[in-house]
């Protein structure tokens, strides 16, 4: 791992090898050292050193492999590979970005940069790449790359599990989950983990049989170890598994027993939001609008006892709700003050392109067609990049429309072709 050190070091400094080593000892000579065929010696690595900015032990002990290095390395993934809820903001900062030990180093990088994915925090996570991850991810991301040592590979596998999940690459994230369930104990937390995710990635597959054999062996296990802390995380996938096969009480029943299951749960600020988002997804899917008001309406009053910062992050997703059931009912009257508090409060990218969404609704009822197809076309390219299925299907449909309206045939015709091919694979 020496080389792969030494390369981003001079990748910093805007180095080549041949000037790092110029004067010291020949090309050839450092090849080998960095191919590992001869050691590094101590009085060369002062000199490496001092022209890369580093002490020599950074140079010395990058490929390091002892128990205490493992041991290290294996003890940040084990806390960083819970949810983000769980984890202490300071326990996180407390963790320091250097590390002689690239194993350790590499392990912590690659684990906040799934905090901050999890907590979306785009800032920290896009410096996090820039300044280092990048590099050492075209070394060691490689898909038949088996050489880290198991913490950092268990690290790699995580990341790319989320990076995957984010992008709605399902097939590649249960590939990467599979990997890294057969590198963990069985029965361990992480292990626990890799089951829900694989249970989330057959569903989004349609592949049921597989799905519900997972929830019931993890169950399972759940039981026989009183491991009832895990039952909420469970029953939301379950409810998950019943609602894409159609089961639609069976999933509405599961979230129930989510949230009786809560006492047992130390992150219930993360999965109160999960259980209630569900929820009213689902009754506003089943056109019981009331029911969805009185959730949403719930949900509100329980935020208002949380912290401001919290109330923040929070309510966007009231606004969404709400927006989302003005829509389905199609008061428009009452969609553009929502709309507005909408784009005062949305944080992320995908609230923001869900106000732009219900604008070019809005536009559409209106018969403001020009409007309609001005912010309908601002937010497809990003719906179709996560495969938002509700939100696709409305917008292949009107864009045809209008765009054949407009006389726009040919565009009409790619859409009616996208949204046909939209409804076969659901």
């Amino acid at each position: 791992m020496l080389k792969e050190r030494i390369d981003f070091l001079c990748k910093k400094k805007d180095m080549t090898r041949k000037e790092l080593v110029d004067g010291l000892v020949t090309q050839a000579h450092f090849a080998n050292i960095l191919a590992e065929r001869y050691p590094l010696a101590d009085d060369l690595a002062q000199h490496i050193a001092s022209r890369l900015g580093v002490s020599p032990s950074y140079l010395l002990q990058a490929s390091s492999t002892d128990p205490e290095s493992l041991a290290k390395a294996e003890a940040i993934f084990e806390l960083m590979s819970q949810s983000a809820a769980s984890i202490e903001e300071h326990q996180v900062n407390e963790l320091p970005d250097r590390d002689d030990a690239l194993t350790v180093e590499l392990t912590t990088a690659l684990m906040k940069a799934v905090y901050y994915q999890q907590l979306n925090d785009s800032l920290a996570h896009e410096y996090l790449h820039q300044n280092y991850l990048n590099v050492y991810l075209e070394k060691f991301g490689r898909p038949d790359d088996n050489h880290l040592p198991l913490p950092a590979k268990k690290a790699m596998l995580y990341y790319k599990i989320q990076l995957y999940r984010s992008k709605q690459h399902y097939h590649e994230a249960l590939n990467q989950t599979r990997r890294l369930a057969e590198l963990l104990e069985p029965g361990s937390e992480t292990w626990l983990t890799t089951q829900n995710l694989m249970l989330e990635a057959h569903i989004y597959l349609k592949q049921f049989d597989q799905a519900k054999l997972i929830f019931e062996q993890t169950m399972k296990h759940v039981y026989e170890q009183r491991l009832f802390h895990r039952l909420t995380g469970l029953y939301i996938a379950y409810s998950g598994y019943n609602f894409s096969v159609g089961l639609v009480q069976e999933a509405l029943l599961a979230l129930s027993m989510a949230e009786a299951n809560l006492v047992y749960t130390a992150n219930q600020g993360e999965m109160i939001p999960t259980i209630v988002n569900n929820r009213i997804i689902m009754q506003t899917l089943l056109c019981e609008y009331g029911k969805a008001a009185e959730e949403i309406a719930r949900f509100e009053e329980m935020i208002q006892r949380e912290p401001e910062e919290i109330r923040q992050k929070l309510y966007p997703l009231i606004h969404i709700y709400r927006c989302e059931l003005a829509l389905s009912q199609k008061q428009w009257a009452l969609l553009p003050g929502l709309i507005e508090e909408l784009d005062s409060s949305a944080q992320s990218t995908d609230q923001q392109m869900s106000r732009i969404f219900y604008q070019s609704q809005l536009f559409l009822a209106q018969g403001h067609h020009e409007q309609f197809m001005e912010q309908a076309l601002a937010c497809l390219p990003y719906f179709e990049s996560i495969q938002q299925t509700n939100r696709l299907e409305p917008l292949y449909e009107s864009l045809a429309v209008v765009s054949e309206e407009f006389r726009k045939y040919k565009e009409s015709a790619a859409y009616y072709k996208k949204l046909v091919y939209l409804l076969r694979s659901k």
